[in-house]
């Protein structure tokens, strides 16, 4: 049994002759994509690109000391995967959600935990945050109305920056209130040692500065007028050493809560470099019109071609074999 003859000459007149239904095929294919386009849901996306600052930069002891050693003004990988983590975590997208007001937008009470629920997965579905090859974050939210998208997508880039920003201004408060809580318990020593020494002083006559670490003991030129000389002065020596340690750590205390007081403060430190601040976007995602309907009329004639051409060729050699 021979094989039937069907070359480029015979797919060529086979073409031809049944035009009429490749053309009409392919005309019901275009209006469909037509129709497609009018009826499917026009979908925005807002988009905000921004950079990760390097959150060690501003720290205290970069701010402070006096190093060699480079240090780069932008996060690197980590900083970057914590961003995005952040992004992702259940408190952030909380904020994001109420903030934005997608609750109201989107008919769901917050207030029902299975609403809560099905709005955050459907948040998570439309929003996106990704690092791109220049080492920008990416962020993008999709929505049919193009003013919800740009407006979520910057309060998602405001409040991830906010969360960022807190979990090292929360360890420096921490640190900074400790040692104001040192330093007002040194206030009250200092205080007491005082009260101290002015009392003994009265009692017992001697003014003179005594204390060791200011190397100026001078026995020889103390005048007292009690009679307890010894001991007054022992103990005013003690106090005296003590209240000038004191003092000295208090100015050590003092010098670091300035340097931890600085940049704990929302509006003296910013993590974020916003890049692109995400507008209202004018075209719709996805393909466009002219796009839709070049590919329906390629479809249409494409797939009506290969359904003549086969049916064709299956008749021919169903008549060869006969």
């Amino acid at each position: 049994m021979s094989t039937p003859r069907f070359d480029l000459v015979d797919i060529t007149q086979t073409i031809r002759k049944r035009r009429r239904f490749i053309l009409t095929v392919t005309i019901i294919a275009m209006v469909l994509g037509i129709v497609f386009f009018a009826v499917k849901k026009k979908k925005y996306v807002g988009k905000s690109e921004f950079l990760v600052s390097n959150p060690l930069y501003s720290d205290r002891i970069n701010m402070f000391a006096a190093s060699s050693n480079k240090m780069d003004y932008f996060g690197d990988d980590d900083d970057i995967d914590k961003v995005v983590a952040l992004g992702q975590s259940d408190t952030v997208i909380d904020q994001i959600i109420r903030g934005a007001g997608l609750d109201t937008a989107y008919k769901m009470d917050v207030n029902d935990r299975a609403k809560l629920y099905e709005l955050k997965e459907r948040f998570q579905k439309q929003f996106d945050l990704k690092r791109t090859e220049t080492g920008m974050m990416e962020l993008t939210y999709t929505d049919v109305n193009p003013e919800r998208a740009a407006r979520v997508a910057n309060e998602a880039e405001k409040d991830i920056e906010h969360a960022y920003r807190n979990i090292y201004i929360t360890m420096r408060t921490y640190v900074h209130d400790a040692l104001l809580n040192k330093m007002h318990e040194q206030d009250s020593m200092i205080n007491s040692l005082t009260d101290t020494l002015a009392v003994l002083r009265e009692e017992s006559g001697i003014y003179d500065v005594i204390s060791p670490n200011r190397d100026n003991i001078m026995i020889g030129n103390i005048t007292t007028r009690g009679k307890n000389m010894g001991r007054n002065i022992e103990l005013i020596q003690n106090y005296e050493s003590l209240k000038d340690m004191t003092v000295s750590d208090r100015a050590k205390i003092s010098s670091l809560l300035q340097q931890y007081s600085t940049g704990i403060e929302p509006k003296e430190m910013s993590f974020f470099h916003v890049i692109t601040k995400a507008t209202p976007p004018v075209e719709p995602k996805g393909p466009g019109f002219i796009i839709i309907l070049v590919s329906s009329i390629f479809l249409g004639f494409f797939f009506s071609s290969l359904y003549v051409l086969l049916s064709t060729y299956y008749r021919v050699l169903v008549a060869v074999e006969r």
